[in-house]
């Protein structure tokens, strides 16, 4: 019963990630493949696996600060539902309506907002701020390949 909060932080983001790729699918198939990107874009199998890892990641960093319930933990609890409905909205922005400037403003005020993520929960947790770390790198690489789309596209 303890890891409750886990398992259900856990879920949620992986119902988020799997609802964001249920809305890429077509883009991944029809678009996206005939694109002009960086050469530093992984092969597309990488990304499926990496995000599975990231999501399983922000769902223990957001079940260990709500276990532990210090104070202010529910506005952290805030701050993380709204990076992760802005990491919801990228996909939309990027591969549904199929814009690379729109995924360019939701993944520019993405990034402050798990970095800021981070910061605030290492006073609740200090597990639960570096979980986010290997997010926030990968973030910040998406945010470049982003970029280059949108520039070359």
């Amino acid at each position: 019963m303890r890891f409750i909060p886990i398992y259900l932080g856990v879920f949620i983001c992986l119902a988020v990630g799997f609802a964001g790729s249920l809305l890429q699918s077509d883009a991944l198939r029809t678009w996206y493949p005939f694109l002009e990107k960086s050469v530093l874009t992984p092969p597309g199998a990488v990304f499926g696996g990496v995000w599975t890892l990231l999501y399983i990641l922000m769902g223990v960093s957001i079940g260990l600060v709500w276990m532990r319930k210090a104070p202010g933990y529910k506005a952290l609890a805030g701050l993380f539902a709204l990076q992760l409905a802005v990491n919801f909205l990228w996909s939309v922005a990027f591969f549904f309506f199929r814009s690379p400037w729109a995924g360019m403003a939701a993944i520019s005020a993405l990034v402050p907002l798990i970095i800021l993520y981070a910061a605030r929960s290492h006073a609740h947790n200090r597990l639960s701020a570096w979980l986010f770390l290997p997010y926030i790198l990968w973030v910040a690489f998406a945010w470049y390949l982003n970029l280059y789309v949108a520039l070359h596209n």
